[in-house]
């Protein structure tokens, strides 16, 4: 992803490039599962679209499928921002995940900076 494309304000000091890639991801957060699918993703995190965001700092379960092999991890609402899906802005969440479990399973799936 080229930075800055589709964020509105954000710092561009990413940790890692993002990479435009749509995979399908349960959110799960108290008590409550949603299913959706990713703006962007990257070594560190992903970006969903989420119209009532959980608040910075939830806790989360994020199911990820990549080529019809699901992983669960946890991770940690970092950010809200507006992003563009398919044209359209909407409001996203960014969700960070600290686990080296998370960086393996992409780096066997998908070629991430």
């Amino acid at each position: 992803m080229i930075q800055g494309k589709g964020y509105f304000g954000g710092s561009e000091n990413r940790r890692s490039p993002r990479q435009d890639r749509r995979f399908h991801v349960v959110l799960e957060y108290e008590g409550k599962i949603h299913e959706v699918r990713t703006v962007d993703i990257s070594k560190h995190g992903i970006l969903i679209p989420r119209r009532l965001p959980p608040p910075i700092g939830t806790k989360v379960k994020v199911t990820l499928t990549i080529r019809d092999e699901m992983s669960t991890f946890e991770g940690i609402v970092k950010r809200h921002t507006k992003c563009f899906l398919n044209g359209v802005q909407t409001d996203g969440i960014g969700i960070d995940f600290s686990s080296p479990e998370y960086q393996e399973f992409l780096k066997n799936k998908i070629a991430v900076a």
